[in-house]
């Protein structure tokens, strides 16, 4: 059945209304790819909800950076204190970016054969219009720290300097580089 039609067929393109067909379909072929290069690849669902994520995104980027910053700062300052630590600069890196954990109601409806979970964010109403309820921000993880002080030439400060790291930021030693100052 099958090869009767493929021979029929055969016998149709090998004609010349079938060599017609062709070349008509390899033309629209390479217009409509020649028409598809003009056109643009993708339109925007919105130019505000674009502009809304990319402005999240510098927001969350900035907040990074400021949190690093304020880590930074206070390593320093606790780090000085220690006994033969010196003057020292410390350097965090993070990985993502805060994020922000909203509240949500919960309601569960049960029947006999299924349990369907419905959640809702908690909406706060008042002067400057509606918003979520946050629960909680949770800041970006640190993924590493390095510390340059005056005084990491000695072993026993290196090792000070590491474990009051460890035990502030909770980050393996493996992410903690102590180096000398020049």
């Amino acid at each position: 059945m099958w090869k009767k039609r493929i021979e029929s067929l055969k016998k149709r393109l090998q004609s010349e209304q079938g060599i017609r067909w062709i070349v008509f379909l390899g033309i629209a072929g390479l217009a409509c790819i020649l028409i598809s290069g003009f056109l643009p690849d993708k339109e925007p669902a919105s130019d505000s909800a674009a502009g809304l994520d990319s402005t999240l995104e510098e927001t969350a980027y900035v907040q990074t950076q400021a949190y690093c910053r304020e880590m930074e700062a206070r390593l320093t300052a606790i780090l000085e204190q220690v006994e033969g630590v010196g003057t020292c600069e410390v350097m965090l890196t993070a990985s993502g970016t805060s994020e922000t954990v909203y509240a949500q109601d919960e309601t569960t409806q049960q029947d006999d054969t299924r349990r369907q979970l419905e959640q809702r964010y908690v909406i706060l109403s008042d002067d400057a219009g509606e918003r979520a309820l946050v629960e909680q921000v949770v800041s970006p993880s640190i993924s590493g720290v390095i510390v340059v002080c005056s005084g990491a030439a000695s072993g026993v400060v290196q090792e000070r300097v590491t474990c009051a790291v460890q035990a502030v930021l909770a980050l393996p030693a493996s992410r903690i580089c102590v180096v000398p100052a020049q």
